[in-house]
């Protein structure tokens, strides 16, 4: 909402109905003043991501092919192979915590950048690909990859890698996303279709698509598979680990209770995995919510 905000009310007043990218974010704006005044004609539909491309079952830039039924072989052997091409160490087979993002401010720089370090102090692997298209902002970032990357713990790769990010997304343990701001976001949901545990901050479509093992149970049955009663139905539909606020603190309460699950319910954090991998975030859920908004926008003209 920083940029057209004339044209953008103008639109607002004149369409029949009009749409932004997750129901979250629709409501975080609903109050700005060029839209404040239409929100009964707005509506928030998140993304989905393309499960063809993204399919850990038929990719070529993956050591071996896996689903959800074989998960743990399958990114094990993905471990591997990242390791090798960032030249971490294998021994004691580490979690690995990754983060694809271009680096802005927006993606929570700052809270990636304590991630780095709070990583490697819990005894994890971390892995970065992504640039700054801030000059003094990469600076930073090439600062920290010289103190962490020499050792064998972590790997920096400063460059957009689409067949890399593959291989990362199924070598990773845990994705961390920690936006200050998020429309939708794509990282979590590709991350998932891979079996990597998403750590998000909840703002925008990262709610809407994360759902907090311990906080978000009722929530994650109703918009996952559409159960208004998680105990009577016996679901558990939760997905990862989330934090509220902009500091280090919130980051660590998220952080820390999924590296905690992970060195003490082994079992349990690879039954996680293998769950997350059979959620639908494709686009099949919103192209009917886009047909149905097509309809409502017809009957109300």
């Amino acid at each position: 909402m920083n940029y057209g905000q004339k044209k953008i009310a103008e639109a607002a007043e004149f369409c029949q109905k009009f749409t932004t990218v997750s129901p979250t974010y629709a409501f975080e704006v609903g109050s700005h003043p060029a839209i404040a005044g239409q929100t009964h004609k707005f509506m928030g539909i998140r993304n989905g991501i393309d499960t063809e491309l993204w399919s850990p079952t038929e990719n070529k830039f993956l050591p071996i092919p896996y689903d959800a039924d074989t998960a743990e072989e399958g990114k094990r052997r993905a471990r591997e192979e990242l390791r090798k091409r960032t030249n971490m160490s294998s021994w004691q087979d580490k979690a690995i915590v990754a983060v694809v993002s271009r680096l802005t401010p927006q993606k929570g720089v700052h809270l990636i950048k304590h991630a780095a370090y709070k990583a490697i102090d819990r005894g994890c692997q971390f892995v970065l690909l992504g640039s700054a298209p801030d000059p003094k902002l990469q600076a930073e970032f090439d600062e920290l990859a010289n103190e962490l990357g020499h050792g064998q713990d972590a790997g920096f790769l400063f460059k957009y890698d689409e067949p890399l990010s593959h291989l990362i997304y199924a070598g990773a343990d845990v994705i961390l996303v920690p936006s200050n701001f998020e429309p939708c976001g794509l990282t979590q949901m590709i991350a998932m279709r891979y079996g990597a545990v998403p750590v998000v901050r909840h703002t925008g479509g990262l709610r809407d698509t994360v759902f907090d093992v311990d906080n978000d149970k009722p929530r994650a049955a109703w918009e996952v598979v559409g159960s208004s009663d998680f105990m009577r139905d016996g679901v558990d539909e939760t997905n990862g680990f989330a934090f509220e606020g902009l500091d280090e603190g919130g980051f660590d309460y998220a952080f820390n209770r999924c590296i905690d699950a992970y060195y003490n319910d082994r079992a349990w954090f690879r039954a996680l995995q293998s769950r997350i991998m059979r959620q639908d975030w494709s686009w099949n859920r919103p192209a009917i919510d886009y047909v149905e908004l097509y309809y409502a926008a017809i009957r109300s003209s």
